[in-house]
C-alpha cells in the first residue's frame, strides 16, 4: 500500500470517528419528550370512603397556620410553604346542601379566588348528573361573584345539551337524557344546584368559610398543589354515611 494509500484510509477513520462523535453529543444534547403530568393529589373523599372518616381529614387539613401564627422558616430565611400561614392552598368547599347563586356567594365571601363550581340538582332516589365546570373571576363592574356563578350554571346547562327534552324513543330507554332535561330545566327555574367549590385561599380564609352557614367541609390541598394537577372528587349532600354510589331506582321526574 502507497503512502497516499495510507493517509487516505486514516482520514477515512477519522471521519468516521468524527461523524460518530457529533451524532452521540447531538443525542445527548436533545431533551426527550416529557411525560404527561400524573395527577399525584386529589381533592374529595375516597370511593366508598365513610364520611366521618373524610370531615375528619378535612378537619385536619386546616391546620396549617393555626394557632400563634408561628413560621416553621428553613435555615435560609424563606418560609416554607407547607407551613407558611400566609401561603394559598387549593381547596374544595362542600355544601349540607344544594346553594343558590346568592348561597355561594356568600360562602366564597372574601376568598381570592373561586375556579370551579360543582353543580347537581338533588333528586331522591335517582342519580342525578354532577357537572364541574371552570369558572371566570367577575368581569369589570361586577361587585361579587353571583353573576359568574350564574355563567357557571349556564355553561353546566350547556354541557348537558341545553337541556334537550328526550323525543319519544328516549323516554324509558335514555335515563341519562331524562335527568339531564331535568337538571337543566331546574337550574333555569333557579333552583339551588350548586353543591361544591373550587377555591383558593390562605388556611385563615379557608378556617373562616368552614364555619359559614351551609358550609359541610372545606378540605384544603398541599401548598405545592398545582392547578389542573389534581382530581377532584365531590361531596354530594346524598352522601351521608359513604361517598359511595347513589341510588339510581325512582323514576325521574318530568322536567
Amino acid at each position: 500500500m502507497t503512502v497516499a494509500a495510507r493517509v487516505a484510509r486514516v482520514a477515512g477513520v477519522g471521519v468516521v470517528i468524527v461523524l460518530a462523535l457529533v451524532t452521540i453529543l447531538t443525542a445527548l444534547r436533545t431533551e426527550l419528550p416529557r411525560a404527561p403530568g400524573v395527577m399525584t393529589d386529589a381533592v374529595g373523599p375516597d370511593p366508598g370512603e365513610p364520611v366521618a372518616e373524610y370531615l375528619e381529614r378535612t378537619a385536619a387539613s386546616l391546620d396549617v397556620g393555626a394557632g400563634d401564627g408561628h413560621r416553621d422558616d428553613d435555615t435560609t430565611g424563606s418560609p416554607d410553604p407547607s407551613t407558611d400561614p400566609d401561603t394559598d392552598h387549593w381547596a374544595l368547599v362542600s355544601a349540607v346542601q344544594a346553594w343558590s347563586v346568592a348561597d355561594a356567594g356568600a360562602v366564597a365571601r372574601g376568598l381570592p379566588r373561586v375556579s370551579g363550581l360543582i353543580a347537581q340538582v338533588p333528586v331522591e332516589g335517582v342519580a342525578m348528573p354532577v357537572a364541574e365546570v371552570v369558572l371566570a373571576e367577575p368581569v369589570a363592574g361586577e361587585s361579587s361573584r353571583e353573576p359568574a356563578f350564574g355563567r357557571g350554571l349556564d355553561g353546566v346547562v350547556s354541557g348537558l345539551g341545553a337541556g334537550r327534552e328526550p323525543g319519544p324513543g328516549d323516554v324509558g330507554a335514555d335515563r341519562g337524557a331524562q335527568t339531564s332535561a331535568l337538571t337543566a330545566a331546574r337550574i333555569r327555574d333557579g333552583d339551588p344546584a350548586i353543591v361544591g367549590l373550587l377555591v383558593r385561599g390562605t388556611p385563615e380564609q379557608l378556617r373562616a368559610v368552614s364555619g359559614r352557614p351551609g358550609v359541610r367541609a372545606v378540605e384544603a390541598l398541599p401548598a405545592d398543589a398545582v392547578s389542573g394537577r389534581f382530581a377532584v372528587r365531590p361531596l354530594l349532600p346524598q352522601h351521608v354515611r359513604s361517598a359511595s354510589p347513589l341510588p339510581d331506582s325512582a323514576p325521574v321526574p318530568a322536567s
